[in-house]
C-alpha cells in the first residue's frame, strides 16, 4: 500500500463488497435533506412512541437506534409529558420504554394501553412492571449479570430469525428473571461465552384479548449499544496499549472490552436488528411497520474510502491525492454524475494538512467529480485538552480554507495520529465546526489486531 495516502475503510453492515463511493458525504447530505427541521432526539410522528426520562439519557438514544434501522415514523416524549396526558398513548401502536423508575399511576396507564392491543417494549423495566411483563425477580433486584453474554433464539418465525446464532456480548447490567406461566424467552443470558444461565435476556408475553404484547429486555439495549460502539467510559484517557504517541481511541477497548473471538460479529448492530424484528412482528396484528434500507439498490454493504495525504511529494511534484483519485476514476466503469449518485463509481475522501501542495482549481475539479477534500488536523501527535484541540482544529481549518477557498465545508474528519485524550471532546468540537462524521476509531495496533478482520466497536453502522 503506498505510503503517500493510507486507505482506511469503515464497513457498513456485515459483508465486504467490491464497491466504494463517496458514502459519507452522500449519506450525510441525504440525511440533512430528509430531516431538515426535526430535532436530533425526536421524530416527526407516527405509530411508534419512545418514552424516556431525564434521569437516564440512554433511553432517548432509542431515537438514534430507530433512525439507523431505517424507521422514520416515530415520536419521542419524556415520561412527564405522558403523565400529564396519558390519553396521548392512544395515538401509538408501539412504545419503546427506556429504563426508568415508574409510579403506580404510570404502570396503570401502560397496562391499560397494552391490554387494548399495544406492543410495549421495556428496557430493564421497573419492578412495578414485572407483573405486566410476565416475570418475577430471580431473588433480589440486586442480583444481576454485568457485561456478559446472551444467545438469541433464532427459531424460524421468532424475532431472532436471521440474527447470528452465536452468543453475543452486551455491556451494562442485566437483571435476573423467572418467567411466569405464558411468558417465553426470546434470548437467554450467559455467564460466559459458553455457559448458559436459567435466566432470560429478553422475554415476551401476550397481554389481554386484543393482541397486546409486553417485551422485556433484562438489560438496557440502548446503553449497551452506546458502550459497545464507543468503548469503556472507565478507561477514558488511559494509556493501555503500550504504544508511543498520544492516547488513542483503541485504548477505550484494549485489550478485552470486546471479545476477539466475537470480533467478526457486529454485536451492537445485531441487537438493533433484534429490536427491529420485535417491532415488526409484534405489531402485525395492527399494521405492518416497514422501514427503509439505508443503502441504495438493496446493497448489503458499502465501504467508506478515506485516506490521509501527508503532503509527501512524489517525483512528479504532486501529493498522493490526485494520483489516488485518478486511479479510482480509472477503476470505475462509469464516472457520470448519475453513477456517483447511485454509488456505482469509486469515490473517496482525502484528508489534507493546511499546507497541502494542492491547487484550488484541482480541489474544485475533484469535488465536482464526487470526491471530498477535508482537512487533516494535527496535535503534533500529542494528547490534547478540549481547549487545545479546539484551538488546533479551528486555526488549521481556517488556514486551509484560506489556501483553498473552493473547498466545500468538510463533513468528515480524521485527526493525525488519532489522538483521543478523553471521552467525547473530539466529536463535540467537530460538531461545532459542522463536521458530522468522525473516523478516528481505528482498528489498531497490529500487535493487538493480529490480522483478525472484524469490528472492534461491534458496529458498522453510521450513528451518532
Amino acid at each position: 500500500m503506498p505510503r503517500l495516502l493510507k486507505i482506511i475503510s469503515t464497513v457498513f453492515i456485515l459483508v465486504l463488497l467490491p464497491l466504494s463511493s463517496r458514502v459519507v458525504d452522500i449519506f450525510l447530505r441525504f440525511s440533512a435533506r430528509t430531516y431538515p427541521t426535526i430535532p436530533i432526539y425526536d421524530g416527526s410522528g407516527g405509530p411508534i412512541l419512545i418514552i424516556s426520562s431525564t434521569s437516564n439519557p440512554f433511553g432517548r438514544y432509542q431515537v438514534e437506534i430507530l433512525r439507523s434501522q431505517g424507521y422514520t415514523s416515530f415520536k419521542a416524549a419524556d415520561i412527564t409529558e405522558v403523565e400529564a396526558n396519558p390519553a396521548m398513548l392512544n395515538n401509538y401502536d408501539v412504545i419503546l420504554l427506556g429504563q426508568m423508575k415508574l409510579t403506580a399511576s404510570d404502570v396503570s396507564f401502560l397496562t391499560e394501553w397494552t391490554n387494548k392491543g399495544g406492543t410495549l417494549i421495556a428496557q430493564r423495566p421497573c419492578s412495578l412492571l414485572y407483573l405486566l411483563m410476565g416475570v418475577t425477580s430471580a431473588d433480589s433486584i440486586a442480583d444481576n449479570y454485568k457485561n456478559t453474554y446472551l444467545l438469541v433464539d433464532t427459531t424460524t418465525g421468532k424475532p431472532g430469525a436471521g440474527i447470528v446464532s452465536q452468543t453475543m456480548q452486551y455491556h451494562g447490567v442485566a437483571d435476573l428473571y423467572h418467567m411466569l406461566p405464558g411468558t417465553s424467552s426470546l434470548a437467554t443470558l450467559y455467564s460466559s461465552a459458553t455457559t448458559p444461565t436459567p435466566h432470560p435476556a429478553v422475554t415476551t408475553v401476550s397481554v389481554g384479548s386484543n393482541g397486546g404484547n409486553a417485551i422485556a429486555f433484562a438489560f438496557d439495549i440502548a446503553k449497551s449499544i452506546v458502550l459497545t460502539r464507543q468503548g469503556n467510559l472507565a478507561w477514558a484517557g488511559q494509556r493501555r496499549d503500550g504504544e508511543s504517541g498520544p492516547v488513542r481511541s483503541d485504548n477505550l477497548f484494549y485489550p478485552d472490552y470486546v471479545d476477539f473471538n466475537k470480533i467478526q460479529i457486529p454485536q451492537a448492530d445485531e441487537l438493533q436488528h433484534l429490536l427491529t424484528n420485535i417491532i415488526l412482528l409484534d405489531n402485525l396484528h395492527r399494521k405492518p411497520l416497514p422501514h427503509a434500507w439505508i443503502l441504495p439498490r438493496g446493497l448489503k454493504a458499502a465501504i467508506i474510502m478515506t485516506g490521509d495525504d501527508h503532503n509527501i511529494e512524489k517525483t512528479s511534484g504532486f501529493t498522493g491525492t490526485p494520483s489516488r483519485f485518478n486511479d479510482y476514476r480509472l477503476m470505475s466503469k462509469d464516472n457520470s454524475q448519475q453513477a456517483v449518485e447511485d454509488w456505482k463509481a469509486i469515490r473517496a475522501t482525502s484528508y489534507v494538512y493546511d499546507n497541502i501542495n494542492l491547487s484550488n482549481d484541482s480541489v474544485i475539479r475533484y469535488q465536482s467529480l464526487g470526491f471530498e477534500i477535508a482537512f487533516h488536523p494535527t496535535t503534533a501527535c500529542a494528547d490534547f485538552t478540549r481547549t487545545s484541540l479546539s484551538n488546533d482544529m479551528t486555526s488549521q481549518l481556517a488556514r486551509l480554507e484560506t489556501k483553498l477557498p473552493g473547498m466545500l465545508p468538510p463533513v468528515t474528519n480524521r485527526t493525525h495520529c488519532m489522538p483521543w485524550s478523553d471521552w467525547a471532546s473530539q466529536p463535540k468540537i467537530e460538531n461545532s465546526l459542522g463536521i458530522r462524521f468522525d473516523v478516528n476509531y481505528y482498528y489498531w495496533p497490529g500487535s493487538w489486531i493480529q490480522n483478525r478482520p472484524g469490528l472492534f466497536t461491534g458496529s458498522g453502522m453510521p450513528m451518532r
